[in-house]
């Protein structure tokens, strides 16, 4: 109980000091004590559960997967001998590289299995054919009926269809969102040049400087935002764009804000309270303002928000538990085979598709 209030209070509290916060200059915040005060022991409870640990191969792959298509990128992409080079390019895969641990675990159950029941019950024959005693006389093998996995499939199917189905959901949505970003700053950009005109602003040096000065922090805003839900290897990059393309004393309050994204659209609005525009376009242009910021939000909600930990963890459980024991229930149908050897393979195979799907939702949550 103790803990769900600290985390409902870290939750509460930058919403309720953002406007504080977000747009102070250098200086001394005024709601750094209060914000440490409330946030350090949901922290410390929290830190023994998530552990920093080395970035994965999916972890590290994720940069490479962010894809936007041009013309010859879809004639590709729907090319006849696509399938061919799915099948050829199957180890390859970041599903399978991401993967591979959990193919290895039931791999091994697998055949351990098959070891176990050619040496304690069944015997092992050799390559020659013949078949030799096993080395202790069990009563019955190490395997299980396949009623249980038949009955229980369809319920782990519909675990992993709803999983990716809202994984794939909130891929989209966060994409709908940056495309929304994107095309409201590309209006900003567009009504400063088109309203920013001789008759009201004669002196053309002064005139372009600060349409481009708007045009850039545009850009400067979704470049905050890219920083704000990404991870901690972009913060360098970060920095030397926004000191490179933004006067001294904002891009380092920019860099300082606890907020970069309230600050960088604070920075555009200052920067269009420059141009001369009447009353009417200066309410047009904050209409795009407005919905940059409702939809920053938006983002900020799919990065923060994950589907929900025990539908997650729960979905994970069960598919590890019936894959993990699926050797089991193969050994016996694959009897016609050398030592039940083609129980192994098959499980790798049947894992791999099935753990790839649940990869697949976990890298999709977080886009």
């Amino acid at each position: 109980m103790k803990l769900s209030r600290c985390i409902l209070s870290a939750i509460l509290l930058p919403t309720a000091t953002l406007t504080v916060t977000a747009f102070a200059p250098n200086g001394v915040n005024i709601n750094t004590q209060l914000a440490k005060s409330v946030t350090t022991e949901s922290s410390t409870a929290l830190q023994a559960d998530a552990p920093i640990q080395k970035p994965t191969y999916g972890e590290e792959s994720r940069k490479y997967r962010r894809t936007v298509f041009g013309h010859d990128d879809w004639v590709k992409h729907r090319r006849p001998d696509r399938f061919v080079k799915n099948l050829s390019t199957i180890f390859d895969s970041g599903v399978t590289q991401g993967t591979r641990f959990e193919v290895s675990c039931v791999a091994g159950v697998a055949t351990f299995i098959a070891l176990w029941n050619s040496f304690f019950y069944e015997g092992f024959r050799d390559l020659d054919g013949v078949l030799h005693d096993p080395i202790i006389q069990l009563a019955s093998p190490l395997s299980l009926p396949a009623m249980p996995f038949t009955v229980s499939v369809s319920a782990l199917a519909l675990l992993i269809t709803f999983r990716t189905n809202n994984a794939y959901q909130r891929w989209f949505e966060a994409r709908r969102c940056w495309g929304i970003i994107n095309t409201e700053c590309r209006n900003v950009a567009r009504m400063a040049g088109a309203w920013c005109v001789p008759s009201k602003e004669p002196n053309r040096a002064k005139r372009v400087y600060d349409i481009r000065r708007v045009s850039t922090a545009s850009w400067i805003f979704m470049r905050c935002l890219q920083r704000h839900v990404g991870g901690p290897d972009d913060e360098a990059d970060f920095q030397r764009t926004v000191r490179e393309w933004v006067p001294p004393e904002e891009a380092e309050a920019m860099i300082a804000a606890p907020h970069r994204p309230m600050r960088g659209l604070y920075y555009l609005s200052r920067c269009i309270e420059r141009l001369p525009l009447t009353e009417r376009q200066r309410i047009e242009v904050d209409k795009s303002c407005v919905i940059i910021g409702d939809i920053c939000g938006a983002a900020e909600r799919i990065y923060g928000t994950p589907i929900p930990l025990m539908y997650t963890r729960h979905t994970s459980r069960f598919l590890s538990t019936w894959l993990l024991l699926l050797p089991l229930a193969l050994w016996e149908p694959f009897g016609k085979s050398w030592n039940h050897w083609e129980v192994i393979p098959a499980s790798a195979l049947i894992s791999l598709f099935l753990f790839g799907i649940d990869e697949l939702s976990i890298q999709l949550e977080e886009p």
